[in-house]
């Protein structure tokens, strides 16, 4: 917020000063003066400053209505140039993430389930995951990344959280209590499922710490700590990811829509205020 009103003021200092150089006699002088200034803005590609430049018009000079009027025109266009660079610039990083994606959809698989498939790691043994004593990161097919532990019940840990460490640092789970299902610990394992800001933390840091030694420590009525396998950690590095450039690609894709959107409401508006003089 500060830095905006900091952006504020400049461009506000930024009008008068501009105001007062492109000087002239009455408010008609002075209105066409601001006019011109934002068309040369246009032509220089600062269409930030254009359109900075014609509100201010309207906003100080309401009575002189031709000059508004082609100032309408200055204001569409510079709407459509200014959409069309920020479209372009939602097409690279569309693309970018598109490779991203492609690249990382080598280390993943998608494992059929009744209930939703998910995305494992390309080697995660699912089917067994309930004996063994770890954690698995999964990711929806919306993009949704999760976490499942697996304990066997007969450690009496009761878990209803884990925690990785590594070098005097840590992230933890948020605590899910026993409900019988999320938290399960039926049929010999204590199996919890944490779902997307209950393991944000956690995935972000095995993410960051993934190439040292880790410790992931099971933590209820008692705490059990194992290492967590480089392994696994680089399983759950790769699937954390893979979901956020599932996200980051859903973001751009709807950046492009509404800008697309944006061009063409501007240039239906640049069309519509056209006059003969205008040059833009």
């Amino acid at each position: 917020m500060f830095n905006a009103a900091i952006k504020y003021t400049i461009l506000s200092l930024l009008t008068l000063s501009l105001a007062t150089s492109c000087s002239g006699n009455g408010d008609e002088a002075k209105a066409r003066n601001l006019l011109e200034c934002a068309r040369e803005a246009v032509k220089a590609g600062d269409y930030e400053r254009a359109l900075t430049l014609t509100d201010s018009l309207k906003r100080t000079y309401p009575k002189e209505i031709d000059t508004r009027r082609e100032a309408m025109h200055v204001t569409a266009t510079a709407n459509e140039r200014l959409s069309l660079r920020m479209l372009e610039t939602a097409d690279s990083t569309l693309a970018v993430l598109g490779v991203r994606g492609d690249s990382l959809s080598r280390l993943v698989k998608f494992v059929s389930n009744p209930i939703e498939g998910y995305y494992a790691g390309a080697s995660a043994k699912t089917a067994d995951f309930a004996a063994t004593t770890g954690i698995q990161a999964r990711v929806s097919p919306g993009g949704d990344f999760y976490i499942v532990s697996s304990l066997p019940s007969s450690k009496g840990v009761k878990s209803t959280s884990v925690k990785v460490s590594c070098e005097g640092e840590s992230a933890s789970t948020a605590s899910v209590p026993f409900d019988g299902e999320r938290n399960d610990r039926s049929l010999g394992t204590e199996m919890i499922t944490f779902m997307g800001v209950e393991c944000e933390d956690l995935g972000s840091f095995i993410s960051d710490f993934r190439h040292k030694p880790l410790t992931l420590s099971f933590v209820g009525e008692r705490t059990l700590s194992v290492p967590l396998s480089p392994s696994a950690a680089e399983e759950i590095a790769t699937l954390y990811e893979y979901a956020n450039t599932i996200r980051q690609a859903k973001v751009a894709a709807i950046e492009k829509e509404r800008l697309t959107r944006a061009v063409d409401i501007a240039r239906s508006q640049a069309a519509r205020t056209f006059v003969e003089k205008d040059s833009l």
